[in-house]
């Protein structure tokens, strides 16, 4: 049997460092890469629920244009109606003039 030499446990020692060394360079790459992977699912996770609370505001929002629309069709509506009812009306400058038209007429009769 081959006696070992204090050079060859020196060599060994060294070896077995650049091999820890490495292994550990190795793990700590992986363990990053990892952490890094987590932290982007968890980041992902929330940009799923805050897309997810968009959505539910949108489509609310969604619904309270819808019936804002009806209610603009009903307010055309009646806007549409009161035009037509005050073209059937007089308006200040022609009930001032009937009036007075009135007035002249009234007096003229009181003398007949």
């Amino acid at each position: 049997m081959a006696e070992i030499t204090k050079k060859d446990l020196m060599d060994w020692k060294e070896e077995t460092k650049r091999h820890s060394s490495i292994l550990y360079e190795k793990f700590h790459r992986d363990l990053k890469t990892m952490t890094e992977g987590l932290a982007t699912s968890l980041e992902l996770n929330e940009v799923k629920k805050d897309l997810k609370e968009i959505r539910k505001k949108g489509n609310a929002t969604f619904e309270i244009v819808g019936e804002m629309k009806k209610d603009i069709e009903i307010i055309k509506s009646d806007i549409s109606f009161i035009k037509q009812e005050l073209k059937h009306k007089v308006d200040r400058d022609e009930f001032e003039a009937l009036e007075k038209r009135v007035i002249f007429l009234e007096n003229k009769f009181k003398r007949i």
